[in-house]
Formats: structure tokens, C-alpha cells, sequence
């Protein structure tokens, strides 16, 4: 085997601090929210379901970062490559489910601090943004997770039949049935993709 050169040496260097110097800027927020818990206290004035709540938040989130600062290097990317995705997936359900039942895509329209307009009027025009913005949540979903197989195409049309629902103008009691089905076929997939990746690796 040829030895390996001094350029090559200092490649494989430049990347092994590269990674040091991520998987320290992923771990070093823990300590900031493990101190920032310690140091803040619930409020006595609220109820007795609150404050419970507050302590339950704060024992999950001390355990949730010192499990992130005791992981291996690999598992830590790991365990933000599937929190991304997590979030991608949480971030889906919540638009699907806000313009699906709130939304009244023949009058609104979003505007800036400086009244600039920035989505049409037109039902249409709003429906393909909102057809995008599935897709790319679909999109980072299926490649964070590494899904590769045919199911990642049946997740992205998932995300998309509330879409369908909304373009079709279906009554709002199977709007809201659409988007409960997505979201639970959703969750239920990311629970058994999660399971088997961290039951088999």
C-alpha cells in the first residue's frame, strides 16, 4: 500500500478539525440549556398543572442535553440529522393543518413590515407556494432520513393530499380528515423508521 503523502495528511486534517469544530458547536448548546434551567425558577403564581408542566420541561430538557453531551461523534450527527427531520415533519403537519382550516386562499394575502405584497391574492398562485413548500419539507424529510426505497415518494404525496383537498374545495369535516390522516401517517412513519434505525445500528 503507497504511503500516504504529506498534501493527503493535511487534507485528512483540515476535515478531522473540521468535524471537532462542529461536534463542539452542536454540544455546547447543552451547557447553555442546562444552565439556564438551573438558573431560572416556575412561578409560584401560576397553577399547580403548570408548574408541574414547567418541571417535567425542565427535567426533559436536562436529560435530553446530557444525553447529547455524553453521545459519540457519530451519534450526535446522528441525533440532529433525525431532530431535523423531526422538526421538518412537525413544521409540515402545522402548515398542512393552519391553511387547510384557516386559511381562505380566494382573500388572503401575507404582506411585509413595508406593505410589500408577498403572496398573491389568487387561490392558485397560493396553492403552488404551498405545494413547494410541502415539497421541500418532503424533500429534506426523505433525505435526512435516508429513505431511498418507494416510500419516499408516497411520503411526499402524503404531505400533499391536504393540498389536494384544498384545490378540489372538499367540505371542511374531509379537509379536516385529510389532514389528521397525513399527519398520523406521518408520525407513524417516523416512529418505525426511528425504531429500526436505532434497534439495527
Amino acid at each position: 500500500m503507497a504511503a500516504v503523502g504529506p498534501p493527503q495528511q493535511q487534507v485528512r486534517m483540515a476535515h478531522q478539525q473540521v468535524w471537532a469544530a462542529l461536534e463542539v458547536a452542536l454540544r455546547v448548546p447543552c451547557l447553555y440549556i442546562i444552565d439556564a434551567i438551573f438558573n431560572s425558577y416556575p412561578d409560584s403564581s401560576q397553577s399547580r398543572f403548570c408548574i408541574v408542566l414547567q418541571i417535567f420541561l425542565r427535567l426533559l430538557g436536562i436529560f435530553v442535553s446530557s444525553i447529547v453531551l455524553i453521545l459519540s461523534q457519530r451519534s450526535l450527527f446522528k441525533f440532529y440529522m433525525y431532530s431535523s427531520a423531526f422538526l421538518l415533519a412537525a413544521t409540515s403537519v402545522l402548515v398542512n393543518y393552519y391553511a387547510s382550516l384557516h386559511i381562505d386562499f380566494y382573500g388572503a394575502y401575507n404582506t411585509s413590515a413595508f406593505g410589500i405584497e408577498l403572496l398573491p391574492r389568487k387561490g392558485p398562485s397560493l396553492w403552488m407556494a404551498l405545494i413547494v413548500l410541502q415539497l421541500t419539507f418532503g424533500i429534506g424529510y426523505i433525505t435526512l432520513l435516508q429513505i431511498h426505497s418507494i416510500y419516499s415518494q408516497l411520503i411526499i404525496l402524503d404531505l400533499l393530499v391536504p393540498v389536494i383537498g384544498l384545490i378540489t374545495e372538499l367540505p371542511l369535516h374531509i379537509r379536516e380528515t385529510l389532514v389528521f390522516t397525513s399527519s398520523l401517517i406521518l408520525t407513524l412513519n417516523t416512529v418505525l423508521v426511528l425504531a429500526l434505525r436505532t434497534r439495527f445500528k
